[in-house]
């Protein structure tokens, strides 16, 4: 069977149905997850994003095509240009979020009650990388329904309009988190630019294994090319995503458990075993959802659970106790562990009084 073409952009050659589409997949997937918009020349010389052809003009009017395809899809790439720049000056690109997602108005109020249960639901389970975004969203949604209610006055446009430093930075994280879902989702592999904890700024490219969240924190997991190993990254410290790369497979034996690191794992301590308590009636399920599944669990001789865990920072370690102590866990040992737990109790209560 023949294959169908199509009219090519720049009419110089026939070319597959599926290269638009890609093309299209690579712009929403690099504009969504851009943190700064993106100039002319990084776009039009791209040849992953399908683009950097030898015919610059012939890539322009390609960008120009796919611009006007994804308008008739809803999502609008916008021109930035400063105010004061010349004519000359070349211009950069970046999603008009404001016309390309949903705004107010839109859901009626029993929808947004029914928007907020569901959210209350979701983010009453363990952890998750998405619940900064839904809290986000849970907030506002709430804001609404106090507004409707009449206990806020009506929303002032120039705030929705001027969004702060927090609101653009919460934006790009979740932007980047969006992008790291999809390249998981399709299993490709996923160039990016990270900065670690000293500030350098590297390139690499990772098959993402698994994503998980520690607080408000997100976190992915998976082979590093750079290092060729399995290695965890912040999402909030990625600096920019590239396009889709290659297929990838994650290894049947691969289990994201020991990578799920719990906040007293990092601090400058040495390595010491420590031992907490849970009631009886927790199931083995609830524990390691707890828990991680990391370290070991066992039955005392009363029924309770007693967990055992090496732990590098003991304020670290007191405080986690004191976070699930609805839960029931409290520190069993060393004495050192129990001391510091007694000792920030007593903080918080002389804070508080």
């Amino acid at each position: 069977m023949t294959e169908r073409r199509r009219q090519p952009d720049d009419g110089t050659a026939d070319a597959p149905l599926d290269e638009t589409a890609q093309r299209l997949l690579n712009l929403l997937f690099i504009f969504n997850a851009a943190e700064r918009p993106l100039t002319t020349d990084e776009i039009v010389s791209d040849a992953d994003l399908g683009y950097g052809s030898p015919n610059r003009a012939s890539d322009l009017r390609k960008f120009r095509r796919d611009r006007e395809k994804l308008a008739e899809r809803g999502v609008f790439i916008a021109e930035v240009r400063a105010t004061d720049a010349a004519e000359t000056e070349q211009s950069s690109w970046a999603i008009d979020r404001a016309r390309t997602f949903a705004g107010g108005g839109i859901v009626r109020e029993g929808d947004v009650h029914l928007l907020v249960k569901a959210i209350d639901a979701y983010l009453a389970g363990p952890a998750h990388p998405l619940a900064p975004p839904l809290n986000a969203v849970r907030i506002r949604a709430r804001e609404e329904l106090a507004r409707l209610a009449g206990e806020l006055p009506p929303e002032d446009p120039q705030r929705v309009a001027s969004p702060t430093a927090s609101q653009q930075n919460r934006a790009r994280q979740n932007g980047t988190a969006d992008a790291l879902w999809t390249a998981f989702s399709l299993r490709r592999t996923v160039p990016l630019t990270y900065r670690n904890a000293r500030g350098a700024s590297s390139q690499r490219t990772v098959a993402v294994y698994g994503i998980f969240a520690h607080g408000a924190t997100g976190y992915v997991v998976g082979l590093d090319s750079a290092t060729q190993a399995v290695r965890t990254f912040r999402i909030d410290r990625i600096e920019r995503v590239g396009v889709l790369g290659d297929s990838y497979e994650v290894p049947a034996d691969f289990d994201v458990r020991p990578y799920l690191f719990l906040p007293f794992d990092l601090g400058e301590g040495e390595p010491v075993a420590a031992t907490f308590s849970l009631p009886a009636e927790r199931t083995r399920a609830e524990l390691a959802a707890l828990t991680y599944g990391r370290g070991t669990s066992e039955r005392a001789g009363d029924g309770s659970w007693r967990w055992h865990i090496t732990v590098r920072d003991l304020n670290a370690a007191a405080a986690f106790a004191l976070e699930h102590a609805r839960d029931g866990m409290r520190p069993v040992a060393p004495a050192a562990l129990v001391d510091t737990w007694r000792d920030t109790i007593s903080k918080a209560v002389s804070a508080h009084a």
